[in-house]
Order: C-alpha cells, then structure tokens, then sequence
C-alpha cells in the first residue's frame, strides 16, 4: 500500500527520525514541507521537499514572531510554516499520515474541501496547557484530532492524556535497530542525547558529571548555538558533541555504559531510551518521560525521581561490572519487540483503514 508521510521540518529531532524510519520501512513517500539541518540517510526513500534548506517564503519572518510567542527557546528552525501547510493541502493526494498537530491542518483542509480522511502521528498535545495565548493552538488541535480518522500517538501516558479530553487514540511507539550483540568493552562514561534547548534543562546533566565517577557525553544538535555555548562554559566536565552523524552516535550508545535522559512532562518517549536499548545500553530515565514506559525497573535500567537519585545508580552501575553486563543483555533483549519493521507492518494495516 502507498501513502503520504507529512512532515512539516526535517531536521535532527525525534519527530523526524521517526517519520525518516516509517518512509523508509514501509515504502511510504515522504513529504518534507521544510528542509533544515539533518544527518539522516534518505537512500531509498521516495522524499519531495516543499521548501529546501536555507529557502525563505515571504511571510516566514511573521510566521517566526507568531512561533515565538509558543516556543521562544526552540529556535527559528522550529517555526510553523503556515503557507507551507496550506500548500501541501492541494499537493497530497490519497491516504497520508500527519506527523504532528501543526501538520495536521493539512489533512483537515483536504477533509474540508475534497472529503479525504486523514491520520495524525501526535508527538506531544496543547490540551493540556493553560493560559489565554494557547487558545488558539487548542481549538486549532482539537479540531484536527476529532476530524481525523485515526489518531495514532507515541506513549501511554499520552493516550490517557487524549482520552481524557475525549479523544481516541491508538499507541505506536516508535522503531529502531536492535544490534546483534552487545558491546564486549563498555566504557566508562555516560550518555544523554536529544536536540537541545533550555526547556530539556540541560543544567541537570552538568551538575550529574560533577558528581560520578567516569565522564558525561552529551550528544545531538542544539535549538541555539549560544545556549550550547553557555552551557560549556559553565559545564566544562561535559563532553559536548554538538551536531553528530548518525554513525558516530551509534557508536557512543553501543560503547556506553549508560543513557540518561530527563523529560519535564515530556510525555513523547524521547527517541534516546529506545535507541539506547537497541544498541545494548541500558537507561536512567526520570518519571517525567514517557520513555519510562519502556524501562523494567532493576533489569534493563532504572526509573528515578530527580538527578541525585540518578548519580547515585550510575556510580553504582559504573562500579559493578556484573550489574552492568546484566542490564545491558536485558536492554537488548527488551528493544527486539520494537523493530523499525515490526512498526512499519503495524503501520500500514492501520493505514488501510483510510483507503
């Protein structure tokens, strides 16, 4: 079966790696609205670009106040293209999957004018915020939700979340590649990985490498380059990657003793935990990520309510050998069930039920 993958930015974000993989896997063509920074492998995916990187419309300087006003900290390369969506509602044709609310508009301009049902991927929801200026975003969402035919979203946590504001939606988490066998020789530091900006509260991170014993890389692009400049000034134990290539990444998660990574009611499941497993590296996540869906406490990582707490397990993994061997066999046994093909099959029966 052929379908449309929508996805409004490609750039080194998990929204992106995800619509990337299910292009890929199912054999789906992907419609990139705006093309950004990004180090993934488009080999063999059918990819159309409405916007090529470094390319500017004429309202983009207005569109990039208005996302200012939602997310100031995110950079310009997170702004919402609103001409782009308009346009991509007369370009797609046929069964498509919207990766994100914003996206979305679109299938709900094709449903308006030309009564085609549409499927939303929801990474994370605005029903949730208050405050007068997220109005807007909440009507615009939940329109787009309750006309869509299918509302596919990536966690429990925000499943229950959709239910309860009466809407109905369906789990898929996200893929991956699980290796074939684990790492021989860990070494011995930490990883944290994700796009990052001041909400990822990246100052837990420099005060976690003051206090263990082995070092801390912290991997993935930054929203602003000044906000990663200022972080290692102040953070100087960090090891600070930067932007990475894919390659490079999947040799810190396979020779990692650990991956960390926090969320602040980050209910998505933060790519990080599940790559991390595949590669063989078990996790600390804190409660307030949705990737603590996939940790078995004790046995493939660990669920931790703040930083000190988190210190201390890893000195404790990164002291004991055994412990750590133990955790990483379970962390890969873990992740086989979450196979990028194994996803792809799910995806393409549910998008059957659109034709």
């Amino acid at each position: 079966m052929m379908f449309t993958i929508a996805l409004r930015v490609l750039w080194n974000g998990g929204v992106a790696r995800i619509a990337v993989e299910q292009a890929r896997n199912a054999k789906a063509k992907l419609l990139v609205y705006r093309e950004s920074f990004y180090n993934y492998d488009l080999s063999g995916i059918y990819v159309e670009f409405l916007r090529r990187k470094g390319e500017k419309g004429f309202l983009t300087p207005l569109f990039r106040r208005i996302t200012e006003i939602y997310a100031k900290n995110r950079g310009d390369e997170a702004t919402v293209d609103l001409d782009l969506i308009v346009k991509a509602s007369r370009i797609i044709k046929g069964p498509a999957l919207f990766h994100d609310q914003f996206a979305g508009i679109t299938g709900y301009l094709r449903k308006v004018f030309d009564g085609e049902d549409y499927a939303i991927y929801l990474h994370e929801t605005s029903l949730t915020l208050k405050g007068i200026k997220y109005l807007i975003p909440k009507v615009m969402e939940r329109k787009v939700l309750e006309d869509a035919k299918i509302v596919l979203t990536n966690s429990q946590w925000n499943k229950r979340i959709l239910e309860d504001k009466g809407i109905k939606a369906e789990v898929l988490y996200p893929g991956c590649y699980p290796i074939d066998k684990i790492e021989e020789d860990k070494e011995n530091f930490v990883l944290t990985v994700s796009m990052w900006d001041e909400g990822r509260k990246p100052e837990i991170y420099g005060e976690i490498a003051k206090r263990i014993k082995g070092k801390l890389i912290m991997a993935g692009s930054w929203a602003r380059r000044d906000t990663m400049e200022e972080f290692k000034r102040k953070y100087p134990e960090v090891i600070v990657t930067g932007n990475i290539s894919e390659d490079k990444l999947r040799e810190l998660y396979k020779k990692a003793s650990l991956t960390i990574r926090f969320g602040f009611n980050e209910r998505g499941p933060g790519m990080a935990v599940l790559e991390s497993l595949c590669n063989g590296t078990a996790v600390i996540a804190n409660d307030g990520l949705g990737g603590k869906e996939f940790v078995i406490e004790g046995e493939n990582g660990y669920v931790v309510k703040d930083w000190k707490e988190a210190v201390d397990r890893i000195n404790e993994v990164l002291e004991n050998h055994k412990l750590r061997r133990s955790l990483s066999i379970n962390a890969l046994e873990t992740s086989k069930k979450y196979s990028w093909r194994n996803h792809a099959n799910k995806l393409t029966e549910i998008m059957e039920k659109l034709v």
